[in-house]
């Protein structure tokens, strides 16, 4: 994190009751913001809450209403994000814009390469840009192709890129949304050093872990409000809840009392494949109201354990029993669903909703023959079942005919779960059911799994996330290449421990 408190180190930007509103509706009310040389600040909130349309006004992609913007103390107007970048604020959007056939060293000085009387060199661009990045303390082959890198990798180019043009500031809007555990924890370790040098940083997140380890403060929006503004060192993560959500936050408090269950609704016997990594006589329960966590990094055999679950890995070996019966493998979707499997997957986008569709359709997606009488769907029944849904999720939508596509992150997923527990499923596996969603809709999401498995269903939940594993799980099982290497309970359950026996010896 950065050196001295902020009050010893002089202010680089500073925002004035900032204002912006879309079709009459206000999405910022006055906001005031500063940040100070060599500071790191989270800014949270809720989808909505406004922190894209913050970030935007800072990087000169949005126009304020009206406020006030200054930088190094002087008054700025920024008309377009180049604008910004030449008054020294740099913005990276969670997707990143880059060009995908062009060398990391090209993408780089992308727009100011080197030349002598219009010809250039790639050996100068190359050296610059090594330069660049070496200057900046960050590890990247500037001669490889930017489509040859992960995503990870691509966001260290675009960092290089923006300091390689002398920023102030650095803006990240939600940066580690698709990275793993170790690709954030390396993506932190060069923030903070950059910090170190001065640079300012403006982390926006939805992950609250992430905020306490590289966060030297906090802002909190909610309804285009700053309503909290706290050093992380003098905050806990229920207090910054309570300013995210309101008079909401006790009533989605995450406290929850575990067990004890008795009742199997999931039983797995014999589980192998020789696939990567191999698992050999994999062995789990899940009873009836009880939320166990599969946790590890990726690649250690969680996501294809669900996969086959739901049908769709046809490679392994074992047995399955549900609520007491026996059943084959699945070997397709469809035969899981009919054994009272509900599957929600890590991608909502390509696996799990149809963008295109309304709201309503995609909720009665997987049970239309049960709202359908000899071939013809019941619009009235499917309107109730989708109503319904809504109301116990609290789907935020405009209608029930609004497409899914234009639904928040938050939302998105909500509608993906609620279309799942449309089949009332005895058992519901999800892979990374709050990837990518806002603090409070994360909470909200936990809250009603709760209630469902308080109901009977057993869940399985799978997931490389060790603080959202701790939160949730009654029973935390921990994988590693393949193998079960722990389970924990009570106060054993802690991230530290989670995280020791996943890399344990790993390379």
């Amino acid at each position: 994190m950065g050196a001295e408190p902020t009050e010893a180190r002089p202010l680089v930007l500073e925002a004035s009751r900032l204002a912006k509103s879309y079709g009459g509706h206000l999405v910022l009310k006055h906001v005031d913001f500063a940040i100070a040389a060599g500071e790191i600040v989270a800014v949270i909130g809720e989808n909505g809450a406004g922190k894209s349309t913050f970030a935007k006004i800072i990087a000169g992609a949005v126009q304020p209403e009206s406020g006030e913007l200054a930088v190094h103390g002087g008054q700025v107007d920024f008309q377009s994000p180049r604008d910004a970048l030449r008054a020294g604020v740099g913005y990276i959007p969670q997707e990143l814009a880059y060009l995908s056939n062009r060398t990391v060293a090209d993408n780089i000085l992308v727009g100011r390469w080197p030349h002598r009387q219009g010809v250039t060199s790639d050996l100068t661009i190359r050296s610059i840009a090594a330069a660049d990045a070496k200057r900046f303390g960050i590890q990247v082959d500037v001669r490889r192709q930017m489509a040859d890198l992960t995503l990870a990798e691509r966001q260290l180019v675009e960092i290089v890129k923006a300091l390689s043009r002398s920023s102030a500031v650095l803006v990240l809007d939600e940066p580690t949304a698709s990275l793993t555990s170790s690709e954030s924890q390396n993506l932190f370790r060069v923030l903070r050093n950059l910090a170190q040098t001065g640079l300012s940083i403006i982390f926006i997140s939805h992950r609250m872990d992430e905020i306490f380890d590289v966060g030297d403060r906090v802002v909190v929006l909610r309804n285009g409000e700053v309503v909290g503004n706290v050093m992380t060192a003098d905050t806990t993560r229920p207090q910054l809840i309570g300013y995210m959500l309101g008079a909401a936050a006790e009533e989605l408090s995450e406290r929850h009392e575990s067990g004890p269950f008795t009742e199997p609704a999931l039983e797995l016997a014999g589980w192998s494949w020789s696939g990567e990594p191999a698992i050999t006589d994999f062995n789990l329960t899940v009873h009836r109201g009880e939320i166990v966590c599969l946790f590890g990094l990726r690649g250690c055999g969680g996501e294809v354990i669900a996969e086959s679950l739901a049908g769709r890995n046809r490679k392994f070996q074992g047995s399955v029993r549900i609520e007491g019966r026996q059943y084959a493998m699945f070997r397709r979707p469809g035969a899981a669903g009919r054994a009272g499997i509900g599957y929600v997957p890590a991608e909502r986008k390509r696996e799990g909703l149809v963008m295109p569709l309304p709201v309503q359709a995609n909720l009665s997606l997987l049970v239309l023959r049960a709202i359908s009488r000899l071939g013809w769907l019941s619009r009235n029944k499917e309107k109730r079942l989708a109503a319904d849904l809504r109301q116990r999720m609290q789907i935020r939508a405009r209608s029930l005919s609004q497409t899914v596509a234009t639904l928040s992150g938050g939302n998105q997923q909500k509608v993906l779960l609620a279309s799942r527990l449309a089949a009332r499923p005895r058992v519901l596996v999800l892979q990374e059911p709050t990837r990518g969603v806002d603090v409070g809709a994360r909470v909200e999401i936990h809250h009603y799994l709760r209630s469902i498995a308080a109901q009977g269903t057993g869940v399985l939940w799978v997931t490389t996330d060790v603080e959202e594993a701790v939160l949730v799980a009654d029973r935390l099982v921990v994988l590693r290449e393949g193998a079960v290497v722990a389970q924990l309970t009570g106060t054993d359950k802690t991230q530290g421990r989670a995280l020791e026996m996943a890399t344990k010896d790993a390379a």
